[in-house]
C-alpha cells in the first residue's frame, strides 16, 4: 500500500514572543505600582500613616526651636555670670579700699577740746497734783472728761464695797467743768453693759448728776455675776467722746490679754484717749492681771495703780 505524501508546515514563534513580552510588562507595572495601591473600603492605614508622618515632622521642628531657645538662654546665662563676677570683683575692691580708709582714719591723731557747758538752774518742781482733774491713790490726769469702766463679774462680790468707794473717790472732786459717764460690764454669759447715763453720752458733773451717779454705782454692787468681757467694755468706752478711760477690775479678762492690748491700742492710736487702769483687791497675788493692766496703761498714755483692802 502506498503512503500518501504530506506537506509539513513550520509555524513562526513571533506571536508567542509577543504575548510573553506583554505579560512580563504587565507584571512589572503591577510590582511598581503596588505600594501606591489603596484598597477600597474602611481601611484608612494610608491616611493614618500620612498623619503620623506630618506629626513627626512638626515635632521635629518644635524640637529644633526648643534647642535654639535653650542655646539662647544658655548664652544669656553665661553673660550674666560674667557680669556678676565683674560686680563681685568691684565690690571686693571697694571693701578693701574702705578698710584701708578706716584704718588710716583710725591712725590720725584726734584733738579733743573740752566743751563749754552752761548749766541752767532747774525749775521749781510742780506739785504732784498740779493740773489734776481726778485723783485716786496717785492716779492723776489733767483731762476734763472721762468714762469709768467697772468690772461687774462674779469675782467682784468680795470687793463690792472697795469698788464703790473707789468710784466715789474719783467722782468727789469733780465740778461742772467736768464731763463723765459710768459703764459697768459683765458676761452673763453674753457681754452685758450697764450705762450711766443710759443714752451712752457724757454728763456735766453737776451736783444732781453726781448724786445720781453715786446711786447708780451703789446699785451695781448688787449685780456682780458672770465672767469678765473686758475687751468688749473697752471697745464700747472708746465710742464715747471722752479724753480718758479709767478701767477698774480685779481679774484677768476672758480674751487673751495680749490681744486686748494690741487691738485697743490700735483702735486708740488716732483717738489718743488716755487709758488708766486700777487693780482692785488682792492684785499683788495675780501677776498676770498686773502685767496686763500696766501694759494697757503704758501703751495708751495712762497710769496704773492698785487698790487693796
Amino acid at each position: 500500500m502506498k503512503i500518501p505524501e504530506r506537506d509539513t508546515t513550520v509555524f513562526s514563534t513571533s506571536a508567542i514572543d509577543l504575548f510573553a513580552s506583554a505579560l512580563g510588562a504587565f507584571i512589572l507595572l503591577v510590582m511598581l505600582l503596588f505600594p501606591y495601591y489603596r484598597h477600597a473600603g474602611p481601611d484608612d492605614a494610608f491616611a493614618r500613616t500620612q498623619d503620623s508622618m506630618e506629626k513627626r515632622r512638626l515635632a521635629s521642628g518644635q524640637l529644633q526651636n526648643l534647642q535654639l531657645e535653650q542655646e539662647k538662654l544658655q548664652s544669656e546665662l553665661d553673660e550674666l555670670t560674667e557680669t556678676n563676677q565683674a560686680v563681685e570683683q568691684n565690690l571686693s575692691f571697694l571693701r578693701t579700699e574702705t578698710n584701708d580708709i578706716n584704718r588710716q582714719m583710725a591712725e590720725l591723731p584726734v584733738t579733743i577740746t573740752e566743751p563749754s557747758v552752761v548749766i541752767d538752774p532747774e525749775p521749781e518742781p510742780l506739785a504732784l497734783t498740779s493740773g489734776v482733774e481726778f485723783s485716786i491713790l496717785g492716779l492723776a490726769s489733767g483731762v476734763k472728761s472721762f468714762v469709768i469702766v467697772i468690772d461687774m463679774s462674779g469675782s467682784m462680790l468680795q470687793y463690792e464695797n472697795l469698788m464703790v468707794s473707789s468710784v466715789l473717790e474719783i467722782l468727789r472732786p469733780l465740778d461742772e467743768s467736768n464731763q463723765f459717764a459710768i459703764v459697768g460690764y459683765q458676761g452673763n454669759p453674753q457681754p452685758v453693759l450697764w450705762r450711766f447715763p443710759a443714752d451712752a453720752s457724757l454728763l456735766p458733773a453737776t451736783q444732781q448728776n453726781l448724786e445720781q451717779a453715786t446711786a447708780f454705782a451703789q446699785s451695781l454692787a448688787r449685780k456682780f455675776v458672770g465672767s469678765t468681757p473686758t475687751h468688749f467694755a473697752l471697745q464700747a468706752a472708746l465710742e464715747y467722746p471722752t479724753s480718758a478711760i479709767i478701767l477698774m477690775s480685779d481679774g484677768e479678762p476672758n480674751s487673751p490679754p495680749g490681744f486686748i492690748v494690741q487691738n485697743i491700742t490700735t483702735l486708740n492710736q488716732f483717738r489718743r484717749t488716755e487709758i488708766h487702769t486700777v487693780a482692785i483687791g488682792d492684785y499683788t497675788h495675780n501677776r498676770n492681771l498686773v502685767v496686763f493692766m500696766q501694759t494697757l496703761a503704758r501703751m495708751n498714755s495712762g497710769d496704773f495703780v492698785g487698790v487693796s483692802r
